[in-house]
């Protein structure tokens, strides 16, 4: 029983940044990032859009669009020096380990 409110607890706190975001090709906008466990699962609100990912330590990193099924995406920097999962990229420093 201890455990399972340990880990509540744990889960609970999520870290939030406020940063940019953009879509694609769209224009960078504010967005926050919500990383609920560093390295396994986070989300990204833009807007009225939300972006949920995970990633099982493996290498593989899924995200799924609210709403909508989930799909393997690959990391990688592009040339602003955002991060980015699939058509997602983001700004600034973000805890993920």
């Amino acid at each position: 029983m201890l455990q399972l409110f340990v880990a509540t607890a744990v889960r609970a706190e999520s870290i939030v940044i406020k940063t940019e975001c953009r879509v694609g090709n769209r224009l960078w906008s504010s967005c926050s990032v919500a990383v609920h466990e560093p390295g396994s699962r986070w989300q990204v609100d833009m807007g009225r859009e939300r972006w949920s990912f995970i990633h099982n330590g493996s290498g593989t990193i899924q995200i799924q669009q609210e709403g909508k099924g989930w799909q393997k995406v690959v990391p990688r920097w592009d040339s602003a020096g955002a991060l980015c999962w699939g058509p997602i990229c983001t700004k600034g420093p973000l805890p993920m380990d």
